[in-house]
């Protein structure tokens, strides 16, 4: 199984989205402390019902809670950035890993991934992926991109590849 990371961003959208538990069921899933801190606990906080699920998933073991190792190609990666802890923690467990990719819809933190070579999907493009490799059915996935609308980026280009 491939090892993906999450960043807050896309745990939520995933999770509005309501496939989150469906999809993670294909990949290894991996958060750091400080997303859990910043999706669950501060969610959880304010009574957001995706954090109550996203907590529920992590008990079950289905997504793992991850401490880093400062991993010196993250720090290279984000000198002079200002990105927030939930991103450059994601960076640093993404080389500790040595995962396949990271999730995330942050403009910032995906042009430093993308000006690095660093390989990232986006919520509505792995939606997208989850089709294309049958982890989600058509409606599902037209349903879910529906549902995220408003949160997403790239809703036209990602709903135009489904309709391919």
């Amino acid at each position: 199984m491939k090892n993906i990371v999450f960043d807050s961003d896309s745990l939520i959208k995933l999770t509005k989205a309501g496939i989150l538990e469906k999809v993670i069921e294909h990949f290894i899933c991996s958060i750091t402390q400080e997303v859990y801190d910043e999706t669950v606990v501060k969610g959880m906080e304010r009574f957001y019902d995706d954090a109550f699920q996203i907590d529920g998933l992590i008990k079950k073991g289905k997504i793992m809670v991850k401490n880093i190792e400062n991993s010196n190609k993250a720090s290279n990666i984000l000198k002079g950035s200002s990105l927030g802890r939930g991103e450059t923690s994601s960076l640093h467990l993404y080389f500790n890993l040595n995962a396949e990719a990271i999730i995330s819809d942050d403009r910032a933190f995906l042009n430093v991934l993308q000006q690095n070579n660093v390989a990232f999907i986006t919520p509505a493009d792995f939606i997208v992926r989850s089709f294309e490799l049958r982890i989600l059915s058509k409606d599902e996935s037209l349903n879910a991109l529906d549902l995220i609308e408003p949160y997403i980026c790239n809703y036209e280009k990602a709903k135009s590849e489904m309709e391919v």
